[in-house]
């Protein structure tokens, strides 16, 4: 048993470490930018507050609309047997509580914001025209990392509420948006 006590601790030890072993080793954890993106949403209602009346009732999901829902659909579990989800992803138009504009042309993002400017509905693009064009949340790209701008205008028309913790981890856009 002297003998195999060192093996087994040895053997025990690496097993321990070969999860992070990558992360030693120089690897990197990647995620797509629909990965992402779909991240970002899913937490940013923790930031937001709509006005009374609006947004989901109390245990009911928030209702994300997107122009292009196939590409974040793998990152929005359906709800299994007896499991609720805290999101439920349609395909735009639909009644919604956030609006993700992914996928589709700048003339049709413009026309789709301008529809729901004074909705309670948080809307988001990743677009460099975005907070200029009216969206609430803008996601940009920065020395390869996913970033996000809050348009305080569109917000602010929307009725919505942002926490003072996200704007201050935030690129702000107080410019004028285009009507």
């Amino acid at each position: 048993m002297g003998k195999l006590r060192p093996l087994l601790i040895a053997v025990l030890f690496w097993g321990l470490l070969w999860p992070v072993f990558p992360v030693w080793a120089g690897g990197r954890l990647t995620a797509t930018p629909d990965q992402l993106r779909a991240l970002y949403v899913q937490r940013l209602v923790k930031y937001v507050a709509w006005p009374d009346g609006t947004g989901p009732a109390p245990g009911q999901p928030f209702i994300v609309a997107a122009t292009d829902p196939a590409r974040l659909r793998p990152y929005f579990p359906a709800p299994g047997p007896g499991k609720e989800s805290d999101f439920r992803l349609v395909r735009w138009p639909a009644r919604c509580d956030l609006l993700v504009l992914a996928g589709a042309s700048r003339r049709e993002v413009a026309a789709i914001l301008k529809r729901v400017a004074d909705k309670p509905v948080l809307t988001i693009t990743q677009d460099p025209e975005g907070p200029a064009l009216g969206a609430v949340v803008n996601f940009y790209m920065q020395g390869g990392r996913l970033k996000i701008e809050v348009g305080l205008g569109a917000a602010r028309r929307a009725r919505l509420s942002i926490s003072s913790r996200l704007l201050q981890l935030v690129r702000i856009h107080e410019g004028p948006d285009r009507e």
